[in-house]
C-alpha cells in the first residue's frame, strides 16, 4: 500500500510540474488591452531576425502597417521585439511567445518598452487573422498559456469560456471604442 500511496504521490507531483511548465498569466481582456497598449495595428509580418543581447535570444519583427488602430508611429513599418529565437544552431524558446511568420497578417497590441515595441501581455496581445468563407476573422491560439482569472486569482480551467475569434471589421471597430474609453 505504501508503494501504491508514494507513486500516486509521484504521478501527482509529474503532472502538477507538467502543468506548471507552461506560461501562466493572468487574464486581460480586449478593453483593458486597448487602453494599456502604446499603439495597436493590424499589418502583414514582412521580416525578422534574431541576434544575441546578453545571455539572451531577441527576435526583431518588422510589420507593414494596413491599419494604424490606436495612436501612431512615424513610418508604414513596426518593428516588434521579443524574447526567444534562433541565432545559428541555438535556439532559445519561451512558452507563450506567439510565432510572427513572413507574409501573415496580424493585429498587435503593442506597448512600448525600453526603447522597443512589445506584444503586450505576451500571446494575449496577438491575433493572426485569417480569412474563412470570404470574411477575415481575428485569432488568438492562446498558445499553451495557462491562464489567471484577474479576480479570482484561480486559473481558468475552461478556456473554451474566453471568446478568442472576432471578425476582423468588428473587432477592429470594437477595439477603438475600447481605447477611447
Amino acid at each position: 500500500m505504501k508503494k501504491v500511496k508514494t507513486l500516486f504521490l509521484l504521478m501527482l507531483f509529474f503532472f502538477s510540474a507538467a502543468r506548471l511548465s507552461a506560461l501562466t498569466v493572468e487574464y486581460v481582456g480586449i478593453d483593458r488591452l486597448a487602453k494599456e497598449s502604446s499603439i495597436i495595428v493590424y499589418g502583414k509580418v514582412l521580416s525578422s531576425y534574431s541576434v544575441w543581447e546578453g545571455h539572451s535570444i531577441y527576435t526583431y519583427t518588422t510589420l507593414s502597417v494596413k491599419e494604424m488602430i490606436k495612436g501612431e508611429t512615424a513610418s508604414k513599418k513596426v518593428v516588434v521585439k521579443q524574447l526567444g529565437g534562433t541565432v545559428g544552431h541555438i535556439s532559445q524558446a519561451v512558452d507563450g511567445t506567439p510565432k510572427l511568420q513572413s507574409g501573415n497578417n496580424v493585429v498587435l497590441f503593442l506597448r512600448y518598452w525600453k526603447g522597443a515595441y512589445w506584444i503586450h501581455s505576451i500571446v494575449l496581445g496577438h491575433f493572426n487573422v485569417i480569412e474563412e468563407k470570404g470574411l477575415n476573422y481575428a485569432f488568438n491560439n492562446l498558445n499553451n498559456v495557462g491562464l489567471v482569472d484577474p479576480v479570482t486569482k484561480k486559473i481558468i480551467e475552461d478556456e473554451n469560456r474566453i471568446e478568442n475569434r472576432f471578425e476582423l471589421n468588428t473587432f477592429i471597430s470594437s477595439i477603438k471604442n475600447s481605447a477611447k474609453n
